[in-house]
């Protein structure tokens, strides 16, 4: 009797495993996590990432934002500088604090990628809003105006169409945003060569944002960020009735880069992970503040 309780016993507990197993490899080897994750629990460290993605935020909008403030001096190029220089040098200050998201859009696809838990997409959510809503009421404080803001160009296709209709606004803002998103899932893969102590993946992400920026200003006035393309329209009473391209296009482009990436990119490396020795586990910083628990 004992020998058959011990082999049911047995059976039982291969069956839990075996699903178990199972549960992990269709989720990956981090799986998605709703509750805070090992690291998300310490409440300095998660404090100061919050922080860090408040500033961020801040930064990123208000010198973005600010240079358009010189009227028809302003062109398509200064602003696509700006938001290049000023992305590379957000990223290389707090990459090592916060993963340097600055962009709820990136926050989301770092979830679906399972990289980050749901808390902590969250919390980076409300500082990214808080940060991009300050920007420009300090930019309305100091100036009498708010620059920077988004809008569909009327005459931009002229030979072509009257006006950019909202579709074509809502590709635009998708593809530049899936392209952004590619780039900070690789520049957080344990497996590839990118070391964000140095200048590596801040001059990266830097020129992606300047690319997009250079081809989307004259367009769409280049939102690729949810909380950029929102909020200083919002605090100038500015939103038009296409506004949600701004919003929908980001974050669909979120989820797509985020599945897509596991999906065809990430999954070739998985059959080295376990005998991949090439980092240390301190080389990437930004690969250890958002992928490892």
């Amino acid at each position: 009797r004992e020998a058959v309780v011990s082999t049911q016993s047995t059976g039982t507990n291969y069956f839990i495993q075996t699903n178990l197993s199972i549960c992990k490899v269709a989720m990956g080897s981090s799986g998605w996590s709703l509750m805070p994750r090992k690291r998300d629990r310490e409440t300095g460290r998660l404090l100061r990432a919050c922080l860090a993605e408040l500033f961020g935020t801040f930064s990123l909008v208000f010198w973005g934002c600010g240079a358009a403030a010189h009227g028809s001096d302003s062109t398509p190029t200064h602003i696509a500088f700006a938001f290049g220089f000023g992305i590379a040098t957000a990223v290389h200050m707090f990459s090592d604090v916060s993963g340097a998201h600055f962009n709820p859009a990136v926050s989301l696809a770092l979830f679906v990628a399972q990289k980050i838990s749901f808390v902590r997409c969250l919390l980076y959510w409300i500082m990214q809003i808080l940060g991009g809503t300050v920007a420009p009421a300090l930019w309305y404080l100091l100036n009498g105006e708010i620059p920077g803001t988004v809008s569909l160009r009327e005459d931009h296709f002229a030979t072509k169409v009257d006006a950019i209709q909202p579709w074509q606004g809502l590709l635009l803002e998708m593809l530049g945003t899936l392209m952004l998103v590619y780039l900070i899932l690789a520049a957080t893969n344990v497996h590839r060569d990118m070391n964000v102590g140095s200048y590596d993946v801040p001059l990266a992400v830097g020129i992606c944002i300047f690319v997009i920026h250079l081809v989307l200003v004259p367009m769409t006035g280049c939102g690729i960020n949810p909380i950029r393309g929102l909020m200083p329209n919002v605090i100038a009473d500015e939103v038009h009735s296409y506004h949600w391209i701004y919003v929908v296009g980001p974050f669909i482009a979120s989820i797509l880069g985020g599945i897509t990436y596991e999906l065809i990119v990430a999954t070739h490396y998985k059959p080295w992970r376990t005998h991949d020795k090439r980092h240390d586990g301190n080389n990437i910083i930004l690969a250890n503040n958002v992928a490892h628990d």
